[in-house]
């Protein structure tokens, strides 16, 4: 494979949580995955008036040092937002290769909840592998068993799961191999 993943936790994540991601990516996307820096939430990302965090300002610190041989994949503990919509899963960039996702609202806890680890691994996987297949130029899939079905609840990432479907598992495996995405377009979307 011509691509490699870095996958870069913002704030505290703790490790065994980013490990599962790494290995989710590899597994499922068939790209190597590599743990990288541990990064500080970018100071001007807080938007005070929604006590939220701007998800375009973490994929601009993660495009500063991007390239077209790497994807970085930012793993964030704050609630992320885009303008016009109350918050996001998850954001990417296939132009600038670059994503990212929160691991707050995927968190059982967030909800008021009893932690569930296995749950939030879950969902992080289905949440990260959705954010890798749109910077690797992959659309939402009108299978609502593949991970790149367009989910914008809970339930709707637990149902479809971290699996990709076989017609986007090709479109997949086209794109990493050609190492260059479908389309330019910023996907913005809750998941």
């Amino acid at each position: 494979m011509s691509s490699e993943v870095i996958v870069h936790p913002f704030g505290d994540i703790e490790v065994a949580l980013i490990e599962v991601v790494r290995h989710a990516i590899e597994q499922e996307c068939r790209v190597r995955s590599i743990v990288g820096e541990r990064r500080s939430i970018p100071a001007d990302s807080y938007a005070r008036q929604r006590a939220q965090y701007r998800a375009a300002t973490f994929l601009n610190e993660l495009a500063r040092n991007s390239s077209k041989e790497r994807i970085r994949l930012g793993v964030a503990n704050v609630d992320l937002f885009v303008p016009d919509l109350n918050f996001v899963f998850g954001e990417a960039s296939s132009r600038r290769r670059v994503a990212v996702f929160s691991i707050a609202r995927l968190d059982p806890q967030f909800y008021g909840e009893h932690a569930n680890p296995k749950q939030l691994s879950q969902r992080c996987m289905t949440e990260a592998i959705h954010e890798i297949g749109h910077v690797f130029g992959l659309g939402h899939c009108n299978r609502a068993d593949c991970v790149m079905w367009f989910s914008n609840t809970l339930a709707g990432t637990d149902r479809k799961g971290p699996k990709l479907c076989e017609t986007c598992a090709q479109r997949l495996d086209c794109q990493s191999k050609a190492s260059l995405p479908l389309s330019s377009a910023l996907i913005s979307h809750w998941g």
